[in-house]
């Protein structure tokens, strides 16, 4: 519904002003204390009214108060230390309590807890105390005192709370925290236990506590936020600090003036031209700007207040401006961590700023809906929201324009404005009766058609909702329905249990009457009688699967027969319980008891309002509006964006009637603006663009099929809103500017009524007729075609036919619209159907059958759906819509794009729009055809020429040139030639005019074969050969020149064109050569010619003669080197034999192996005759490999015979590698040790992985310096070991050990080789490694002993002695096989000298004499 805020300015009893130090709402009743300057608590009602008799007068100005939460209590603590709690009612004003010992200085703060058992209170001395509130007032409980001044305290509301029960809640209170000035914060409870939590660096400024997340959060006045993690033992945990970003002197005033603005939202005002906002769920931030209220940049907010019910926020600035901004966007999934959903400023929708007197200081709202109070130096003004109602009943309309005015208007020439003098909050309609009333009183008027109004009631009132039927008022107030005539005197009540809860909703539908109460009960009753009856038992709205509330209920309506029951509603939203509008329309079945629901939120939209059709019980209608303020740019409809045609929205139904005409008091039927009646539009719930502002939707409700809608149009301007519907018409507000079109005067509201789509034409039939209509529309709606076509197959009306058929077109029902057509006598429209038939796509052949019932918007729209954009180009350029079929052809049509530009061109040159047809010609590229044509046609063609000079285009500028020669206008002509740049036209018209120079000009600039050919045409008919000739040759034509040169016998250059000509020419030259016995050029021709058999016969022939031998030789060379792959044998051989009888054996051999194929007889060539095989021989005479067998093995047979040619050639290289593609590695390796690369070796032996070329390879290496190469050594070993040689590999490191022994007298190094010789000859399974074995046994036994003896010479030289004694007296040889005698002397020796045993010494050296050493 559209509201508007009115401003009420709080005028003090005393009168005057003060200024406005503090101010509290009562949470039960809309009731403002206001603590001002002048010492007094003043006690303000809605619009301003104060209360005289209940004004308090205190000994010092009010500094903090706080309303006991659901009850009419009031603390207030006073700049001097008195706390007192004040009771209120109506007219009075009592201190229950007061008390001034506990606090000595300023109140900072006071808080009740949630069940208002608790209040602590907190002072600029630095006490904080608990007081426990009782039927007896106030009494201190539990004092903490601090060093600084107290700042804030806020009370944390623990979730495990939220499971007990009423009365643990009561007797159990929240701990808290508090904070002061020097940054402290402490937790406490009301049990004597404080602890402090935090110190930080500056004053605490806020304290929030975020429920959700069992968080506190602190701002202190350095502008630091910290958030503090609660558990619900009291322990806390510090989460996150952050430093605020604020502009100005914020930093010296802090941030005090914040609060919630959602699910972990906060807001804050900071003396900026802004307010910021901090998302703690998201850990992101934003902020809204004054400027995008209205307001200047100048103006700076200083206080804030949030309303959770109606979701505003409001800012209060410096300079006296109240501003507010309505939140349209989803709390739902704020707080879900898997959410990715961040509030922002655009989910923020501002509302008009108000203006009062003087900063405004504080700001604070209400209970219920929309009452704000705004505090300033100069007192206080209360802004209260007017919620604008209408009603419709027995066809009048009442429909509220202003806080206290109320329009009337009816079908019947009703039309009155009504000025209540009071503040309406609701109204109800009959045919002869207005009822308004605003919770205080209610006001009863009558009136009839002469527009004539009497006031007939004024009673007092708190009712909340107010119901009307012929002379009795339903009224539900307290906890009763009360039940009155039109003067307020009693006649019934119906009570309400506490269980029920409140009745709170009332609707009136003929004879039955619905209520809501506030516990989400549905009652339903029967007041035809006295005494209203309950029809059934209460009903419940809850869900039917979880029985879970399914909100809370704001708007109900009942329908005809007192079943059902539409409800609106709104969720609640976290612990700050937001209301947020429910996107579903509930509908309450009584007769099953349950609560069905339609909804709205995959076509991002709620649900406003929803009215029950007066008589017929299952038709309702509905208001929707976007869910977000994305697009939506007022409350009125705006026009949507997109083109209608192609959007496929469109106006409410037609025909409209506006209740108000041109004169007031008359009525007047509006025609409606473009398509006729029968061409209403037909559209489905996903065709209407998804961003219109405003939809009406119709229902149809029933048990079996749930809620279905029959129908979804647009509100457009200049309708605002739906009022109700009573079959076949739908009501709406019309708001029209003034026709002088003045700003400042209010728009004319008035009643505007229009047909529903399935009465159009048939608004004025009888009630059987109407109701066989309204069963067809229920039937179409479930999709039961056969009932449909069953309920209006007796009506004759051809209306009804159409309407039908108008809506097998939504449908998609061809054998119905076949029978509607029929019944209608529309012979063409049948036809059509039967043509559509053959279309394969159901939705082009329906939109055929759209076509012939005009209802061109719906064919357009099928045709997008099946994708058949070709039949859509058709239709519009059927409908002369050429822009659009072609911006269509653009974008889904291009394959027609060229022919649509065309037939546009056609069209406009048919209505004389040269240039526009000229333009789309080019387009479609049919200009060159299409422009010329046209012009000529018109007789213009000074145009023309015009057209093709600026044009450019070469085939016109041609064509121009050709019509100007055939004129006889040849300047003209060699100038538009000349500009196309067709030299042959150019050159033929030189050559008409005997301008024979001028034309080989033109010829040798151009270089124009084409040209060149005309010329020299030309040229040979008027005998000039020799320049015929030159530009034949020019041109490529050589068979002229040739044909010429062979008749003028012009031999020499004969050769050259015969060269350069096709190869049939050569073939005819090369004869003509051949004839005259210049055999050179004729091999040179058939060869060029490709009869290379021709050129070798010639070649063999000339040879054998003898003539021309060293000639033919080359020439035959030349043949050879270019036989192709079709040679026969015989002509190979041929050619292999001439090389070969003239000592060309490296040619014969490539000729071979290249052209022939012959391997086997090329090798044998170079074997005989010695010929160098290269390895590009090599690989050309290796045939490719195959899976054939047999072919495979003379593969092999013919890389051997290779290998083994190589190899006599001394090339190891080649020859290994044949051998290895042959498969004989062994060969292979055998040619590479031939080579002496030992690099190549090693790698090949490792690549080859084979026993014997391992020992092959092995081999050959120890016959390398192996002792002073470490790799070649280990590759030896290794390849021993890898060929499982132990025995080689034994007798390698026997040479290892004999080699340190005489080359280096190392025995120790020798004694390890021989044992490494003794570990693999014991590997080795051999006969002779027994032998070996015992031999390497006994050479390590001497040579250990030999180096026992060395080692111990200086230590034990005694046993080295005996060692070396005992060695050289062994018999036999194995210990001269073993180790060097000489060696053992010597270290005889050396003992002896040392010791300078010197006989000794000499007698060792004898022996070593007389032993030959």
């Amino acid at each position: 519904m559209e509201s508007l805020f009115c401003d009420y300015r709080c005028h003090p009893p005393t009168g005057g002003s003060s200024a406005c130090l503090v101010s509290a709402f009562c949470s039960v009743e809309p009731i403002l204390s206001v603590g001002t300057s002048n010492n007094q608590i003043v006690f303000f009602h809605e619009e301003g009214s104060a209360d005289d008799s209940a004004v308090i007068t205190t000994n010092d100005n009010p500094s903090a108060m706080k309303w006991k939460p659901g009850q009419k209590s009031l603390a207030v603590g006073q700049t001097s230390g008195r706390v007192e709690l004040i009771s209120y009612q109506m007219g009075s004003a009592t201190t229950s309590s007061a008390n001034t010992s506990i606090h000595s200085s300023r109140v900072t703060f006071m808080e009740w807890n949630p069940s208002g058992t608790r209040l602590i209170t907190g002072d600029a001395s630095g006490i904080c105390c608990v007081w426990k509130a009782d039927k007896h007032g106030l009494s201190p409980s539990i004092q903490y005192r601090k060093s600084a001044p107290l700042t804030v305290a806020v009370f944390c509301s623990m979730s495990s709370s939220k499971s007990k029960s009423d009365l643990l809640s009561q007797a159990f209170s929240p701990s808290f925290f508090f904070g002061s000035e020097n940054g402290g914060v402490s937790y406490a409870d009301d049990l004597g236990h404080c602890t402090d939590v935090q110190q930080l660096s500056s004053s605490i400024d806020t304290l929030m506590f975020y429920e959700e997340k069992m968080r506190l959060v602190i701002i202190t006045r350095s502008l630091l936020m910290t958030q503090i993690q609660v558990n619900e033992d009291g322990r806390v945990t510090p989460v996150m600090k952050v430093k605020l970003s604020v502009a100005g002197d914020a930093s010296s005033r802090g941030v005090r003036n914040v609060s919630w603005a959602g699910p972990g939202l906060l807001a804050a005002a900071c003396g900026e031209n802004m307010l910021r906002f901090w998302d703690l769920a998201k850990d992101e931030n934003y902020v809204l700007t004054l400027n995008s209220a209205g307001l200047p940049r100048s103006e700076r907010a200083i206080s804030i207040a949030f309303n959770p019910l109606q979701r505003y926020v409001a800012a209060g600035t410096k300079d006296g401006s109240v501003v507010m901004w309505k939140f349209v966007g989803d709390y739902s999934d704020n707080n879900s961590k898997k959410s990715k959903s961040l509030t922002n400023a655009a989910d923020w929708r501002p509302i008009p700023a108000c203006s009062i007197q003087g900063s405004v200081n504080s700001l604070t709202w209400g209970p219920g809906m929309g009452l704000l109070a705004a505090g300033s130096d100069f007192g206080c003004t209360m802004l209260a929201e007017t919620i604008l109602h209408r009603h419709l009943n027995d066809g009048v309309a009442a429909i509220q324009t202003n806080s206290d005015t109320v329009m009337i208007q009816s079908e019947t020439g009703v039309n009155v404005d009504i000025n209540c003098g009071i503040n309406v909050k609701g109204l109800v309609v009959d045919s002869n009766h207005l009822v308004v009333w605003n919770g205080k009183e209610v006001q009863v008027y009558g009136f009839d058609e002469t527009n004539h109004t009497t006031q007939k009631a004024d009673f007092p009132s708190p009712a909340r909702s107010v119901a009307l039927r012929k002379d009795t008022l339903f009224m539900a107030q307290e906890n009763r329905l009360l039940i009155t005539n039109l003067q307020g005197v009693h006649r019934n009540n119906v009570y309400f249990t506490e269980t029920e809860g409140l009745p709170m909703l009332l609707d009136l539908n003929g004879n039955f009457l619905a209520v809501t109460t506030d516990s989400g009960i549905i009652k339903l009753f029967d007041v035809r009688r006295t005494e209203p009856k309950p029809l059934g038992s209460s009903g419940h709205f809850v869900d039917p699967m979880t029985n879970e509330s399914l909100g809370v209920i704001r708007s109900i309506s009942v329908n005809a027969e007192g079943t059902r029951v539409a409800i609106l509603s709104d969720k609640i939203h976290g612990t700050l319980k937001i209301r947020e509008p429910d996107s579903k329309l509930h509908v309450y079945d009584a007769d099953r008891d349950i609560v069905d629901n339609y909804d709205f939120k995959e076509r991002g939209r709620i649900a406003v309002s929803a009215f029950w059709d007066s008589k017929e019980p299952k038709l309702m209608g509905c208001e929707t509006r976007l869910a977000s303020n994305a697009v939506l740019k007022s409350v009125g409809g705006a026009e949507p964006k997109g083109d209608r045609s192609t959007k496929g929205d469109r106006s409410p139904p037609s025909p409209k009637r506006s209740v108000r005409g041109a004169e007031e008091g008359k009525s007047d039927v509006a025609e409606p603006k473009g398509e006729s009646d029968s061409q209403v539009l037909r559209v489905t719930s996903d065709s209407i663009s998804s961003t219109t502002p405003i939809e009406v939707m119709t229902m149809f409700v029933d048990a079996d099929h749930g809620i279905r809608m029959q129908d979804v149009f647009p509100l457009e301007k200049p309708l605002e809103m739906l009022v109700g519907l009573n079959v076949p018409r739908l009501y709406f507000v019309q708001k029209d500017e003034n026709d002088d079109g003045a700003k400042s005067t209010a728009p004319n509201t008035s009643l505007m009524s229009t047909v529903m789509r399935d009465f159009v034409g048939l608004e004025d039939v009888d009630s059987t007729t109407k109701q066989a209509l309204l069963d067809f529309s229920y039937y179409l709606t479930i999709g039961n075609m056969d009932e449909a076509h069953r309920a209006v197959k007796l009506i004759k009306n051809p209306a009804v036919w159409e309407n039908m058929a108008n809506m097998c077109v939504k449908t998609k029902r061809l054998d119905v619209a076949e029978v509607c057509l029929g019944n209608m006598g529309h012979a063409r429209g049948a036809a059509a159907v039967r043509e559509a038939k053959k279309e394969p796509e159901l939705e082009a052949a329906i939109a055929a059958v759209a076509i012939q019932l005009g209802l061109l918007d719906d064919a357009a729209r099928l045709y997008k759906e099946c994708g058949r954009y070709d039949l859509l180009n058709k239709l519009y350029q059927g409908q002369g819509r050429w822009e659009e079929s072609v911006k269509m052809a653009q974008d889904n049509d291009r394959i027609h794009l060229k022919t649509t530009h065309h037939k546009y061109a056609q069209y406009l040159e048919t209505i004389g729009d040269t240039r526009g047809a000229i333009r789309n010609f080019e387009r479609a590229d049919t200009y060159k055809t299409e422009v010329p044509r046209m012009l000529f046609d018109q007789g213009s063609m000074e145009d023309l020429e015009e057209y093709i000079f600026q044009g450019n285009d070469t085939e016109l500028l041609k064509w121009w040139a050709g019509y100007c020669e055939s004129l006889g206008h040849f300047e003209k002509a060699r100038r538009y030639y000349s500009r196309a740049g067709d030299d042959l036209s150019l050159v033929r018209v030189a050559c008409h005019n005997r301008e024979m120079a001028a034309a080989a000009d033109i010829v040798n600039e151009s270089q124009s074969k084409s040209a060149a050919y005309h010329l020299a045409r030309q040229l040979e008919a008027m005998g000039e050969v020799q320049e015929a000739i030159s530009f034949f040759s020019q041109s490529g034509c050589y068979n002229h020149a040739i044909r010429l040169s062979k008749a003028y016998g012009l031999d020499a250059e004969l050769m050259s064109f015969a060269l350069k000509s096709r190869p049939s020419s050569m073939i005819d030259c090369a004869e003509y050569f051949e004839g005259k016995g210049e055999y050179e050029k004729a091999v040179q021709l058939y060869q060029k010619g490709g009869d290379q058999g021709k050129a070798l016969s010639l070649c063999f022939r000339v040879g054998k003669e003898g003539k021309h031998g060293d000639a033919m030789f080359d020439v035959l060379k030349g043949v050879a080197e270019d036989l192709g792959e079709n040679a026969t044998d015989a002509e190979l051989e041929k050619c292999a034999d001439f090389f070969i009888n003239n000592g060309q054996y490296q040619k014969a051999v490539e000729l071979l192996y290249k052209k022939g194929k012959k391997f086997d007889y090329a090798i044998q060539l170079c074997i005989d005759h010695k010929v160098n095989i290269t390895e590009d021989m090599a690989e050309g005479m290796t045939p490719l490999k195959t899976d054939d067998p047999i072919e495979q093995e003379r593969r092999v047979l013919i890389l051997e015979k290779l290998a083994k040619a190589c190899k006599k050639q001394n090339s190891f290289h080649l020859a290994c590698k044949k051998y290895t593609q042959a498969g004989d590695r062994l060969k292979a390796i055998k040619c590479l040790l031939k080579s002496g690369d030992t690099k190549n070796i090693i790698f090949y032996a490792k690549q080859s992985r084979n026993k014997d070329i391992f020992i092959l390879s092995a081999n050959y290496l120890q016959s390398l310096d192996w002792h002073n190469d470490p790799d070649v050594m280990k590759n030896i070993i290794s390849f021993y070991t890898k060929a499982k040689a132990f025995v080689q590999l034994a007798s390698f490191y026997d040479a290892c050990s004999q080699v340190e022994i005489d080359d280096y007298r190392d025995y120790e190094k020798a004694l390890g080789a021989l044992k490494e010789a003794s570990k693999y000859i014991a590997k080795a399974d051999t006969p002779e490694a027994t032998t070996i074995a015992a031999n390497l046994q006994t050479r390590i036994y001497v040579v250990e002993k030999f180096v026992n003896a060395r080692r111990s010479m200086k230590s034990d030289p005694s046993t080295a002695e005996s060692i070396c004694l005992h060695l050289l007296n062994q018999p036999g040889t194995e210990v001269t096989q073993s180790i060097r005698i000489g060696d053992c002397y010597a270290l005889l020796i050396e003992q002896y000298h040392s010791v300078q045993s010197w006989r000794d010494a000499y007698d060792t050296m004898k022996q070593m004499e007389g032993r030959g050493i």
